[in-house]
């Protein structure tokens, strides 16, 4: 794959879903893309805005301590804030 050999110190990688148990996505494809990038960026974060918390798309990107910084719009429910503090990962509510 053209993106093996690729490091970002900086990695935005958006997500079908976001469930407690870490990112999904819709296709396979792009989850299969956002898991290289994921793998080899220094700092990796999320956009995803308030619709995406508790959707399950049927691909797993990866687990929620995968990636540093969460971006989003809104406050989001308890559950997945809950998890995502537990995995050790900022949130940004822009």
């Amino acid at each position: 794959m053209v993106l093996d050999d690729l490091r970002a110190d900086l990695a935005f990688v958006g997500s079908g879903g976001i469930a407690p148990y870490g990112l999904t996505d819709f296709r396979l494809d792009e989850g299969a893309t956002e898991r290289v990038v994921l793998d080899d960026a220094s700092h990796r974060c999320v956009p995803a805005d308030s619709g995406r918390f508790g959707r399950t798309a049927a691909h797993r990107v990866c687990a929620l301590d995968d990636f540093h910084t969460l971006i989003t719009d809104t406050p989001f429910p308890a559950e997945p804030h809950t998890a995502l503090s537990r995995a050790g990962t900022d949130v940004i509510t822009a």
